[in-house]
């Protein structure tokens, strides 16, 4: 078997992307390590051959940060839990072995299987939140982690239902939370260098701005800032476009837009963030409180994936979890690591800084989903956009 064959680049594609948090369609979680992942990483296995210096470096240095995630609090060298997570860890590190070229062959699969799901789905979504359509939905989800969370499924997308405020207006396509959606776009569309002159990219700029998710609006806004390798006439194509798909999804939802994004950064007091969002400042005050009052031994070594809801300062999670469950010292190592391997080149730079500011809202990083996302992105100058890349510096590291 070779891993050159388009259906196994096929194969990591959907692995990747249906290991993450989907509801309803995602593969049973109970399977995808020995029936998904373990195949995939015998593939790269054989494939990878000779071996390449700097990916096994990076497989080894993300390994033991994902090792020092992957222990709980509790250890007992007798468990086999504390070896579950030593094979854990390294299946999930073995993607900094996978080959640069085969890599990128793997995400545009990733993309192509991801557009056409996202437009069936953002086209049910609009029927259904603009009322254009009565649609019941086809079953109810309710979170097997005990939270309480529900969901109503429709047609590849999902509304989370609250108790006491009904369904969550916010475009989620198939994943559990707009803004994991929203945060994933964000990071496509920098990996395609904000190339709109593909149909894909479109869309994905699109269901980003439906997703009202903060990440998502900063996230690419601090990228379209700081991408100088973007030409400034591009550059105005991409806002235009951009604009006239915000305020499409402003005119339509215009209270959701109010409720998510404008409030949130807009005070009575003006221009600051809110005190009650997930990075509002009041919220950064107590986390920081909180890390500060831990035993010196769990501030700088943490306590493991299993630091839960209960130990958390606030109401939200933040970057405190990720601190938590590594401590300073692996988290300040799983930045440095996230530098030292995209320094290469001002795109991947660029990439690596819009990746660890999402690590300030989106904690949950160890899913093998994000540490995918992630390696592209650091190969981001050897990817040309789904588009004819006319905005682009093409010229590789």
């Amino acid at each position: 078997m070779n891993i050159s064959n388009k259906h196994i680049y096929c194969f990591f594609a959907i692995v990747f992307l249906f290991s993450s948090w989907i509801i309803f369609y995602t593969i049973p979680r109970e399977l995808q390590y020995p029936f998904f992942f373990a195949p995939a990483v015998l593939l790269i296995l054989y494939k990878y051959h000779p071996y390449k210096r700097k990916n096994v470096i990076a497989f080894i240095l993300f390994g033991i940060v994902l090792f020092r995630y992957s222990l709980p609090q509790e250890i007992d060298i007798r468990s086999l839990e504390l070896y579950a997570s030593f094979i854990r860890s390294i299946v999930i590190a073995s993607i900094f072995l996978i080959d640069k070229k085969d890599l990128i062959k793997i995400y545009k699969y990733f993309v192509i299987i991801l557009a056409p799901i996202l437009l069936v789905s953002l086209v049910f979504y609009l029927l259904k939140t603009l009322d254009i359509v009565q649609m019941a939905p086809i079953t109810r989800y309710v979170s097997e982690g005990g939270e309480g969370r529900a969901w109503n499924v429709y047609y590849l997308f999902s509304l989370q239902d609250m108790p006491y405020r009904g369904e969550v207006i916010r475009f989620p396509g198939i994943f559990d939370e707009p803004g994991y959606l929203g945060t994933l776009l964000a990071f496509i569309l920098a990996i395609e260098k904000l190339d709109l002159s593909s149909w894909k990219n479109k869309i994905f700029l699109f269901c980003g701005i439906l997703t009202f998710s903060l990440a998502f609006y900063l996230l690419l806004l601090s990228y379209f800032f700081l991408s100088v390798h973007i030409q400034l006439r591009y550059k105005v194509y991409a806002a235009t476009i951009g604009f006239v798909m915000l305020a499409i999804g402003v005119l339509f939802f215009q209270d959701v837009f109010q409720d998510r994004v404008y409030e949130r950064i807009v005070s009575e007091q003006g221009l600051e963030l809110a005190q009650d969002g997930r990075v509002g400042i009041a919220r950064q005050e107590i986390t920081i409180r909180g890390l500060a009052n831990l035993p010196p031994k769990e501030l700088l070594l943490g306590k493991g994936y299993d630091a839960g809801r209960e130990e958390m300062f606030g109401t939200s999670l933040t970057w405190e979890r990720l601190v938590l469950q590594l401590g300073l010292l692996f988290t300040s190592f799983f930045i440095l690591l996230i530098l030292f391997f995209s320094s290469h080149s001002k795109q991947t730079l660029l990439f690596a800084l819009i990746f660890i500011a999402s690590l300030l809202q989106r904690p949950a990083i160890f899913a093998p989903i994000w540490f995918f996302i992630m390696l592209v992105g650091i190969y981001a100058d050897d990817i040309k956009p789904n588009g004819s890349n006319t905005g682009s510096d093409k010229s590789k590291s």
